[in-house]
Order: C-alpha cells, then structure tokens, then sequence
C-alpha cells in the first residue's frame, strides 16, 4: 500500500477541516439554544458562573480556530499546505461576515431594546454568539465549495 503524499495528506486535512468547523459550529448554537447560560433567572452559583465562564472559553476558542485555521500541531509544510491563500482568502471573508452580523445584531439590539433592559453581558452573549457562529459557518462553506469546485 501507497504511503500518501504531503499534498494528498494537506487535501485530506483541510476537507476535514471544513467538516469539523460546521460540527464545532452547529454543537455551539446547540448547547447555546439549550443551556442559554446568561439569562437563567438563578442565583449566580458556582454553577452559573461556570456555564458563563464555559461559553466565554467555547467563543475564544472557536474564534481562535476561525483566526489560526486549526492543525497547529500538523509539521509545518503540512500547515502551510493546508492554511494556503485560498484558506487565508475565506478565513478573511468569513471574519468580514462575522463582523456585519455583529453590527446588525448590536444595532438592532440597540433600536429594539425598548423596555428591555439588557445587562452587559446579555448583550454580549447576544453579540458574539451568532457572529461566531456565522462566521464558522460561512467558512466552513467556502472551504467545502472550493473543494467540491476543485
């Protein structure tokens, strides 16, 4: 049996990549639309704080996933294979999306607030949460659509 060739390998990782960026993606939103660790009406227990702390955590990471393009531990011309200009071309994009929606949801928050009177950290939560989400996701499709094109 053939051993693969680096470029082989750097295809095989980055169309994983893809996958596991819309899983990391979808699991966020769903654990987010489940546990809504900010506007549970409780007491701000150890567990509480811990669910708040563990989002916060959850966004960095995957918004250091977005920046870094993952495989940090793959060798180096692995890497440089992988996170090529095409990847560095729909990591860019990806952000710019994650900003307007970031934008459209700030202002929107700001326009509708009304009576609502969000605390910091709802707004927040209420900010990065889809512009992270969507971000990954439109990454993760551009990624999978220049591998099907290619």
């Amino acid at each position: 049996m053939q051993s693969k060739s680096i470029v082989d390998r750097a295809d095989e990782i980055s169309r994983k990549r893809a996958i596991a960026v819309a899983i990391a993606a979808a699991v966020f939103l769903i654990i987010q639309v489940v546990t809504r660790p900010v506007f549970n009406n409780e007491p701000e227990t150890g567990a509480h704080l811990s669910r708040i702390i563990m989002w916060a955590v959850n966004a960095v990471a995957l918004l250091l996933l977005l920046y870094t393009g993952g495989g940090l531990a793959n060798k180096s011309e692995i890497r440089a294979l992988v996170n090529d200009e095409v990847t560095r071309a729909h990591s860019k994009s990806a952000v710019g999306i994650g900003y307007w929606v970031a934008m459209i949801v700030a202002m929107a928050l700001y326009g509708f607030a009304g009576d609502n009177n969000f605390t910091a950290r709802e707004a927040i939560y209420l900010i990065v949460t889809p512009s992270v989400a969507i971000a990954l996701l439109t990454f993760s499709w551009l990624e999978l659509r220049a591998h099907r094109d290619a």
